[in-house]
């Protein structure tokens, strides 16, 4: 008979053994092949996930850099020191730019102004292995785009010569202007592929691509340089299946598309697919006995007090910072719950301190700008709004120090606070007071009311000072508009600051003139190289003979589109562009070839000239106009030139020095407009001068007010007795001339007398006026025909060849 087979064991525990083996071995069997076949199946879907990984850390990180940047670039262009600098000289720009740009390791700095010129630029290059920081050659052109440059910051890819850079350009803003950006960026090079690949575990490369034309711009496979040409181009229609890819557009630089893009080889992706599936055989049958035990007793013991650190953690991210948890005995776990706890007060404290700096002033603890905008969110009107800066302030910080200063601002902010009112600190010496429920009747009182607050004596280092302010005030009468309030009280404030007045209250008008001032501002350079201005004179009555001996050489300026404008017009802005010294020796020259003219004519008449109190600071000014005088000792007699008192009070030793520099080389000065300042006679006999100029103020009612008198009386005795000559302007009437003659006034000059002539009419209404000497008048008569198209002829051609300008009067 044949053998039967059959099983036969001898105990039980074998008979156990043998088929839970066997049945763990057709379990396991079943497993191993079903997850060979499902490996294969996602093996696609897992490659896709790991691509899509990729792309989302290479997005994240570019995203992260930007935002980097941007911020950055945005604090930067807030910087007062930056600002100070932006107009100054290159290397002072580019060492500012250079200490920002180390801050943060950039590849590449630049600042470019307000008309979109590049004042600064700085790059980082390789040599020798080494980063070198050098001076970009853009220095001096125009930013060729433009239209980056905007009211918000800005993130671009830029290419200069071979490097692509990510930049990002923030505008640089004085109060609600733009004065220039700031722009700060990083190479798209090796560096920056190497670091996106490691987190990836990707190639990581970044191309041009135009028509279907890939360009390598850097690839993190180091045995590929930037120039060389990859063996694979991660463009569609050169796919190889070999390699698995994922392309994402940043953007177009110079007409070509800017492509950033990840990929891998098949093989590289999908070996440790293969390795798993070996290892899961081999550890089939160790894990078929721990898996079950270990993984119910993990789940058990770790699940439960980590899902209470998940409830933690998003009680944290959620903004509850009042919240505790409790793991159990676990040392580990506590430790990680500790350390969270400690994360949660750190963010708190963090989200307050960066709270505060956002919405609240570091010096005097008040609300901020920032503040002030989210509390007027949905307010409506009647409300007053009242802007005040403190007076002198600069004053007080160049003499007793800027710790003095700051406590001159808490104390007005103290005294302000007493008031009760919404209070806010928005620069740095103005504060915004906010009057709810008032309307245009109620403005005069809300001033009274802060003045009496704030303008009392503040004593501090046993000086006594006395707080003034300047106030700008405007009305809101239906919902609040922040933005244009601000703007609005700004304008009246410093509006109150040009007219020395208390208070003003904006009106739509004030916009006007400022936007009127700054076209006057850009005009005046070319108005300067087109010789625009032109001399008036205006004569002064010799009240002895009764004869015009002396002019006043006025500067006007013939405006293209606005007309004659007078001094008032132009003269601060001459000053604030730093033409105040061309004008001053235009008007110099243009004054000695009008004195040669009357010479011509025989006419002798000598020329009063103003100067400024900035060209007296000058000392390359002052050389040339000693220069100009000595090269014809004549015309040392024939000039005199009048100065104003701030400009040896303000400035005391610079001033006088020049003062008594140009006296010694016999130059004849005046000191104009006395009695508006500070100075007094005992000043002046210091200073080295000759002629005095009473002010029109105490000239114009001189007849009527007993108190001119007394004043122009006691002036006129003094000044005599320190020899000086004696000038009254603004003579209106004949009561006040006869006066002036009686008191022993030597001249007199105003609109009774003429008003401010150019040269030719000045000419004429000489020969025809009363003030001529009647021996010279019917010579002059005669001559006066013949010569005025010389002059005039004459005048054109000189004023065209002049590079010069100058000085004022009213």
């Amino acid at each position: 008979m044949p053998a039967k087979f059959s099983l036969q064991f001898d105990s039980l525990k074998k008979t156990i053994v043998f088929f839970f083996v066997l049945l763990l071995i057709i379990v396991q069997g079943v497993s191993f092949f079903t997850t060979k076949l499902a490996n294969e199946r996602l093996e696609e879907q897992q490659l896709n996930l790991q691509l899509l990984r990729a792309e989302t850390l290479l997005q994240n990180e570019l995203d992260n850099r930007n935002y980097y940047i941007t911020a950055f670039a945005e604090t930067v262009a807030k910087d007062y020191g930056l600002k100070q600098v932006l107009m100054e000289d290159t290397r002072s720009i580019l060492f500012a730019l250079n200490n920002h740009r180390q801050r943060i390791d950039a590849d590449i700095a630049i600042a470019i102004d307000k008309e979109a010129t590049i004042i600064g630029q700085l790059l980082t290059i390789r040599e020798d292995g080494q980063r070198k920081v050098v001076k970009g050659a853009q220095i001096g052109q125009v930013f060729a785009q433009r239209s980056w440059l905007t009211e918000q910051s800005k993130a671009q890819f830029w290419q200069y010569k071979d490097t692509v850079y990510q930049l990002v350009i923030a505008p640089i803003r004085n109060g609600d202007m733009v004065i220039g950006y700031i722009s700060f960026g990083y190479n798209i090079d090796e560096k920056l592929v190497g670091e996106l690949a490691q987190l990836s575990d990707f190639h990581v490369g970044f191309g041009l691509i135009e028509t279907d034309n890939w360009q390598w711009l850097a690839n993190s496979e180091t045995n590929r340089s930037i120039n060389q040409q990859s063996d694979f181009l991660p463009l569609a229609q050169t796919i190889d299946q070999n390699f698995v890819f994922s392309n994402y557009r940043l953007g177009r630089v110079d007409g070509q598309s800017l492509m950033a893009t990840t990929y891998q080889l098949r093989s590289s992706l999908t070996e440790s697919v293969k390795k798993d599936s070996i290892q899961l055989l081999m550890m089939i049958g160790l894990m078929a006995v721990l898996s079950v035990v270990a993984a119910y007793y993990i789940a058990i013991v770790v699940t439960r007090p980590l899902s209470k650190l998940l409830i933690f953690s998003k009680a944290i991210a959620q903004g509850e910072y009042d919240s505790k948890v409790d793991v159990g005995q676990s040392k580990e776990l506590n430790q990680l719950a500790n350390q969270l706890d400690s994360m949660q007060n750190a963010i708190y404290q963090r989200e307050q301190e960066i709270s505060r700096q956002a919405y609240f002033d570091n010096l005097t603890k008040l609300p901020n700008r920032n503040q002030f905008y989210r509390d007027m969110q949905d307010k409506h009107g009647p409300l007053v709004v009242c802007q005040i800066s403190i007076c002198r302030l600069s004053q007080i910080n160049d003499t007793l120090g800027h710790k003095v200063g700051d406590e001159v601002i808490c104390e007005v902010a103290n005294r302000l606070q007493h008031m009760q009112l919404s209070l806010y600190k928005t620069s740095g010496n103005g504060f915004i007071v906010v009057y709810f429920n008032r309307c245009h009747e109620d403005i005069s009182r809300c001033i009274q009311q802060l003045t009496e607050h704030v303008e009392s004596s503040f004593v501090v280092q046993n000086i006594a000072l006395h707080l003034q302010v300047h106030a700008g005030v405007t009305i809101c009468k239906g919902k609040v508009n922040a933005i244009e309030l601000l703007k609005e009280v700004d304008s009246a404030m410093q509006l109150a600051k040009r007219l020395n007045s208390p208070f003003q209250v904006y009106d739509e008008q004030i916009d006007l003139n400022t936007l009127d001032r700054l076209q006057l501002l850009s005009r005046i350079k070319p108005a300067l190289e087109n010789d625009e201005f032109i001399l008036h004179f205006q004569p002064k009555l010799n009240l002895h003979s009764k004869r015009v001996e002396e002019v006043e050489a006025l500067v006007r300026w013939q405006h293209p589109v606005h007309g004659l404008l007078g001094p008032d017009r132009f003269i601060q802005i001459t000053e604030q562009t730093g033409q105040m010294k061309t004008l001053s020796l235009w008007v110099i020259e243009h004054a000695i070839e009008q004195y040669y003219r009357w010479k011509e004519q025989d006419l002798d008449i000598k020329i009063a000239i103003n100067i400024s109190p900035g060209n007296l600071l000058d000392d390359d000014f002052c050389d040339q106009l000693i220069s100009l005088l000595t090269d014809n000792n004549k015309l040392c007699d024939v000039l005199v030139f009048e100065i104003t008192e701030d400009a040896f009070i303000d400035h005391n030793s610079k001033a006088v020095e020049n003062i008594n520099r140009l006296k010694e080389h016999s130059v004849r000065l005046s000191i104009d407009d006395y009695g508006t300042g500070y100075s007094s006679l005992a000043q002046l006999k210091n200073l080295t001068v000759e002629e005095l100029k009473i002010d029109r103020c105490f000239v114009q009612k001189l007849f009527t007010d007993t108190t001119d008198q007394m004043i122009v009386r006691s002036t006129l005795q003094l000044a005599h007795q320190l020899g000086l000559v004696v000038v009254a302007e603004g003579v209106e009437d004949q009561q006040t001339l006869d006066w002036l003659t009686e008191n022993q006034c030597e001249k007199a000059q105003g609109y009774f007398i003429s008003r401010p002539l150019p040269a030719e009419q000045f000419s004429q209404w000489l020969i025809q006026s009363v003030y001529l000497d009647h021996s010279k008048q019917e010579k002059q008569t005669s001559k006066q025909t013949d010569n005025d198209n010389k002059n005039n002829n004459s005048s054109m051609s000189e004023c065209a060849d002049t590079d010069a300008r100058v000085s004022i009067g009213t």
